[in-house]
């Protein structure tokens, strides 16, 4: 269930501005039909998608602006695969990446001292299908729900209109297809996601609801619920959803990471540290900036030496961070004991 971060399916590329970078915000303005001020401060960058089959149509790629679980910001990638946010980079805040609902990869900020931060990403079709699969649940037999052929039939128009960006059809579709069957617990999912997906969270948040009613245990829709909730600082509320996900996917590194995540801003950072761990364990690559996040927390809790642990062990998983040297410089200044 848990997203999967393959070198296959996602590689990513992060730089600083070099010295031709206005000429690279200018075209990306060319592209996105936005001039962009000389100077203004911008967060951009290109989704690359290789090996689509002929004739097969573009999915629909969200990027989102995170700090923490809450949502800064979000822009769908125009049709080559370019977006932007008019924001500073800060160290820390995460750029996440959504196609056809499911999300798929994640990179971090370290904006450095460039008000301009740029950062590509590529995936590959294949591995990304196989993914996708396997974290939507299709394959889940638990969470697999049976239609009539006509039921699915409409089932598979509204996932084409999700990806032909008809939203209005594919609410349509899906609003007809629970009028039918009310217990499509799978489609009240979808239609939750939909309706995310266009910032209509209080629709988004009764189709999770409808979806978890139908089926309490059904991991993705209490996920989605919970992640929604941590967007809008719901903490509270996210922690009903996002602990019941954790009891039916333990080993689910993002119900560890989300459920850590809500802890960590309700201001229990102790009972916090042990789920962004597990996440870590879990994904070790895929959830690498958890160290960040505990090491910050340790830092501010005076603990320096347990903080530059953390920053040893993301330096190992991460190699080539821009922010490097900085990080070297804290462990050495405040070495971890042995």
């Amino acid at each position: 269930m848990r997203h999967v971060f393959l070198v296959a399916c996602f590689l990513f590329v992060s730089f600083l501005v070099s010295p031709n970078a206005y000429a690279q915000v200018d075209e990306i303005s060319e592209v996105v039909g936005l001039p962009i001020p000389i100077g203004s401060p911008v967060i951009y960058g290109q989704v690359i998608i290789r090996n689509i089959p002929r004739g097969e149509k573009r999915p629909i790629i969200y990027v989102y602006l995170r700090n923490g679980g809450a949502q800064l910001d979000k822009y769908q990638a125009n049709d080559r695969g370019y977006w932007y946010f008019l924001k500073s980079p800060i160290d820390g805040h995460a750029i996440t990446y959504e196609i056809d609902g499911n999300e798929v990869g994640r990179s971090i900020i370290a904006g450095g001292i460039s008000n301009r931060f740029r950062q590509d990403v590529e995936f590959d079709w294949t591995a990304l299908r196989g993914a996708s699969a396997s974290k939507t649940g299709t394959v889940n037999a638990r969470d697999k729900y049976d239609r009539s052929a006509d039921h699915e039939k409409l089932f598979e128009k509204a996932m084409s209109a999700v990806r032909a960006k008809k939203t209005e059809e594919a609410i349509k579709d899906l609003t007809d297809l629970l009028q039918i069957d009310p217990k499509d617990h799978v489609a009240w999912m979808t239609l939750g996601t939909v309706y995310y997906g266009e910032k209509k969270n209080e629709d988004a948040r009764k189709a999770y609801a409808k979806a978890i009613e139908v089926k309490p245990d059904y991991f993705l829709a209490n996920l989605n619920l919970g992640r929604l909730e941590l967007s809008e600082k719901a903490i509270e509320k996210a922690l009903i959803p996002l602990t019941k996900a954790l009891e039916v996917e333990p080993n689910s590194a993002d119900a560890n990471h989300l459920l850590g995540e809500a802890l960590l801003q309700g201001r229990k950072g102790s009972m916090a540290v042990g789920y962004l761990n597990k996440a870590i364990e879990l994904d070790p690559v895929g959830k690498a900036e958890l160290h960040l996040r505990i090491a910050a927390l340790y830092n501010a809790a005076g603990y320096k030496d347990m903080a530059s642990a953390e920053y040893k062990k993301f330096l190992e998983k991460v190699k080539d961070h821009p922010d490097r040297k900085k990080l070297e410089q804290y462990i050495k200044d405040n070495p971890p004991k042995q």
